[in-house]
């Protein structure tokens, strides 16, 4: 299945999955205007409310992506619409903003006054974002201000931001350190909550469209709650741990932007049954595993399938009440389609479910796709 062709709207985060920091991701630019020279409409929905929509555009532009501001849906967006929704008498009030110039344009297009200086512990109003110039300063008179009484609204909490050189502290990292001053907990305008699709969906000319995020705690539920499809790219924020502990599970698994451009397998994901020990037993053979035991442990296996033939298969054990993960195989046709990490990801799942707190597997010569996985040799 090629996901370029079988939908016509688009709507990508950002960060993590167009761009690292200031860098592309490999192939992402060119991926978007492949779906534009082939009339897919595209939309930017970005929890990230630091920037103005113009210097969205204008970075995606310098990408080789284009783009223009009125693609660009942030949570700065979704915060002025939470503001003019939640906040009674909003023109005229005073108002206290950590975060950058995205944001502080927001709040001040819904008629708050933005304040400054030792004024602003006497703001009503106290928004947060991102703020890559975060300061003691900052945390003190937001606290100050929402101790005395200030609206408290945020607009998101990621909790990470996926830059170049790793993981930064996101949104959520601030959000967090006012939580904790105040005891007071935050309206959020971002994602999860699927407001910020309601006017990507006017920027689309219609709905739905498929979602594309690196992140399940926000970008996928928003999506879900929105009642939009929703791929997870594990090129940003989220790894196979994070999907394997998620609370949702996306429509669909890619390793990066350019998978959609790809005729690949996107399996559905059971548990095994009596019937598949066949085609469990031959994908165990040709990756060079023994099947003897595949029938005693089916209650403990999953497979992964497509047209209704399972391509992927994992079971587990509990020996001692510790996970141990084993039998990983995928039919060879499918191999290097991302059917091994789904099934990876699905199986832990289970494991969590069940109650396993630690996960091991053995492998002789599969330590770079469980590396991958997020495991760690010991």
């Amino acid at each position: 299945m090629i996901l370029a062709q079988a939908f016509s709207r688009f709507a990508f985060d950002l960060d993590g999955v167009v761009w690292k920091g200031d860098r592309p991701i490999a192939g992402a630019p060119d991926t978007i205007r492949t779906l534009r020279d082939a009339g897919k409409r595209v939309a930017f929905v970005t929890n990230n409310s630091s920037e103005t929509a113009e210097t969205y555009a204008k970075k995606l532009a310098e990408m080789g992506a284009g783009g223009s501001p009125d693609e660009v849906v942030s949570s700065a967006d979704a915060t002025a619409r939470l503001l003019e929704r939640a906040v009674p008498g909003l023109r005229g009030r005073l108002a206290y903003v950590v975060g950058g110039e995205g944001l502080l344009n927001a709040v001040a297009s819904v008629g708050a006054r933005i304040a400054s200086g030792e004024e602003s512990k006497d703001a009503s109003l106290v928004v947060v974002g991102w703020d890559r110039g975060l300061t003691f300063d900052k945390l003190r008179l937001a606290t100050l201000a929402v101790r005395a009484g200030a609206t408290f609204v945020a607009s998101n909490t990621d909790a990470t931001y996926p830059a170049q050189e790793g993981l930064w502290p996101g949104a959520g990292a601030i959000v967090a350190a006012l939580r904790t001053s105040t005891g007071v907990e935050p309206l959020v305008a971002g994602k999860p909550d699927p407001g910020i699709f309601q006017v990507a969906r006017d920027r689309l000319g219609g709905s739905p469209a498929l979602v594309v995020g690196d992140r399940v705690e926000t970008d996928i539920m928003a999506a879900h709650a929105a009642g939009w499809p929703a791929a997870l790219v594990l090129s940003g924020a989220s790894g196979v741990p994070e999907l394997a502990a998620a609370p949702a599970w996306p429509d669909f698994v890619l390793g990066r932007l350019t998978d959609v451009l790809e005729d690949r397998p996107h399996p559905q994901v059971r548990p095994a049954a009596g019937p598949d020990l066949p085609h469990i037993a031959t994908m165990l053979h040709h990756g060079g595993l023994t099947a003897g035991a595949a029938r005693e442990r089916v209650g403990r296996t999953m497979v992964a399938e497509t047209d209704r033939k399972p391509i992927a298969t994992a079971s587990w054990e509990r020996p001692d009440g510790i996970g141990l993960l084993r039998s990983v195989a995928v039919a060879p046709e499918f191999r290097r389609a991302g059917a091994g990490t789904i099934i990876v990801a699905a199986t832990l799942k289970r494991m969590i479910e069940e109650g396993v707190a630690e996960v091991y597997l053995v492998t002789e010569h599969a330590e770079r796709f469980f590396a991958a996985c997020g495991f760690k040799t010991i």
